[in-house]
């Protein structure tokens, strides 16, 4: 029998999942990416060096560089790619829990958003990456490994929306992305669970919306 395309999604991004041994990440170096995650939110991007680095985790500069040999640049690219296996392996885990296509289409809603409003490092991961589309300083590895990411995660959207007698463009998926990564600028959240509840029902009807438009709209096909 042949699998849905919710589950040939998911399987996809299994493969993706697994093509990264992350055993290797030790625990200092887990410690390292989360203080250049966390400073870098905090503080900036350019403002977060291996000194400020070693005075945040209490660790010499050779300590440091024998996690990372190649210093910052390794670093940033690291922590890119960490948070983006993190967001690939608990959505996938958020998806797998749905059993019709409407709760898979919510369910990656509603971890986006989620995402967006309870990680503040979310922000500088799409950061980074608009950056690095024009100053082009990762590697064509990460570029790769980001953009195969990227891809895989528009296909979710569209094997929901397939199964919901959607035909989903890319223009339409980005349109939804940008919705649910500019959160922070629309979601006046206070931080209480219940408002969370009604931000998440609110992105969810508000990006069936758009699907629902884009598939009638010629400019989003």
């Amino acid at each position: 029998m042949n699998n849905s395309p919710r589950e040939q999604a998911n399987a996809a991004v299994r493969d993706f999942l697994s093509s990264r041994d992350w055993s290797s990440q030790t625990p200092a170096r887990q410690r390292i990416l989360g203080a250049f995650l966390r400073l870098a939110t905090a503080n900036g991007f350019n403002s977060v060096t291996m000194r400020t680095l070693g005075r945040e985790l209490d660790m010499k500069a050779p300590s440091l560089y024998s996690s990372f040999p190649h210093g910052k640049d390794e670093i940033v690219a690291e922590s890119l790619r960490w948070f983006t296996h993190r967001f690939a392996r608990d959505l996938l885990i958020a998806v797998e829990a749905t059993t019709t296509p409407e709760e898979y289409w919510a369910a990656l809603v509603r971890f986006h958003l989620a995402q967006q409003l309870q990680r503040p490092e979310a922000d500088l991961w799409d950061l980074l990456v608009a950056t690095d589309r024009v100053a082009r300083f990762l590697s064509d590895e990460v570029c790769e490994e980001v953009a195969s990411w990227m891809t895989l995660h528009e296909d979710m959207y569209a094997a929901a929306a397939g199964e919901m007698g959607f035909p989903l463009s890319r223009q339409t998926t980005r349109v939804i992305f940008t919705l649910l990564d500019g959160a922070g600028r629309w979601a006046a959240w206070s931080g209480s669970d219940a408002e969370l509840e009604i931000l998440l029902q609110h992105a969810v009807a508000l990006s069936r919306s758009i699907l629902e438009v884009g598939t009638r709209t010629q400019a989003l096909t």
